[in-house]
């Protein structure tokens, strides 16, 4: 029977972590959320933090958010490997990333200690607990995503231009104008809210012993706000399929064709979208046994 590790996390329990090391492995779809997702996801986390808009009313050692699981497995370089929950993941890393930003040369005991919590989300640390920015905790190396780059540009650097137009800098720059009414409105207690999502807002981390466990979790869960096509665990299957067979980049070029062909052909049907890919994999399939 395969093991799992399974222990319920707050975010700063689990990005903090220094085995914390994610890796959004190729055969991952390409980021998915936009305005709704963001601000679902925004505004249930400070009604959570701030109770009827009251910071008072906020239980510290009791109140928890749970914002779901995140399944992964250890990969032969150590790395993390996301199987399900890289939507939310990267979603909490941008939102982490313009808090920090917004910090910056804030004097306050409290600003400074939420500040260094964070540092320490984003970023692998040295043996001494010091943040090396050079090193950040999430790498993605998805095949179709065009715009990966941008997405860890954006967290080594924290800045975002106007000409910059993926999901990511959409997600960055809708967090920053939420933060920057947040300060506002809250000057005085800007600190509580990252604070309180750091510390009780909480994860699930499913750590499978290996992909295969991994990735039979993954065709059981959804992913919170998006939920999991059937494309998406169709893609999944295949993967390891190919994988198995030692034709995995063979897989990824070919399945990134399809998905070009099928926004080519389909404005936004699931199904279709899901019966091309579907007839395009068999006739691979079938073409090996031919």
């Amino acid at each position: 029977m395969s093991k799992l590790n399974i222990d319920q996390q707050t975010i700063k329990e689990l990005f903090s972590n220094k085995r914390s090391d994610f890796l959004i492995p190729d055969y991952q779809r390409p980021y998915a959320w936009g305005e709704e997702e963001c601000q679902t996801l925004w505004d249930d986390i400070f009604i959570f933090a701030f109770p009827e808009n009251d910071y008072s009313r906020f239980k510290s050692d009791e109140d928890e958010y749970f914002l779901g699981p995140i399944v992964t497995f250890k990969n032969g370089e150590g790395k993390l490997e996301i199987i399900d929950g890289q939507q939310r993941l990267t979603t909490l890393m941008l939102l982490l990333r313009a808090f920090y930003s917004k910090f910056g040369n804030m004097k306050d005991a409290n600003a400074i200690s939420t500040s260094d919590d964070i540092a320490k989300c984003i970023w692998k640390t040295d043996e001494f607990g010091n943040p090396d920015k050079n090193r950040l905790k999430i790498d993605s190396e998805v095949s179709t995503d065009e715009d990966k780059e941008e997405f860890l540009s954006i967290l080594k650097s924290g800045n975002v231009s106007a000409a910059q137009k993926s999901r990511y800098a959409k997600t960055y720059r809708f967090f920053q104008e939420k933060i920057n009414i947040f300060l506002q409105e809250y000057p005085s207690y800007f600190a509580y809210l990252p604070t309180r999502i750091l510390n009780n807002c909480i994860l699930l981390p499913i750590e499978a012993e290996s992909q295969d466990t991994a990735l039979r979790i993954f065709s059981t869960l959804n992913d919170r706000g998006k939920p999991l096509s059937d494309t998406d665990i169709f893609k999944a299957q295949f993967y390891k399929y190919y994988s198995d067979q030692g034709r995995k980049e063979e897989f990824i070029t070919r399945w990134k064709e399809l998905e070009v062909l099928c926004e080519d052909i389909f404005d936004a049907p699931s199904v279709l979208r899901w019966m091309s890919c579907l007839q395009g994999t068999c006739i691979m399939r079938g073409q090996n046994r031919e």
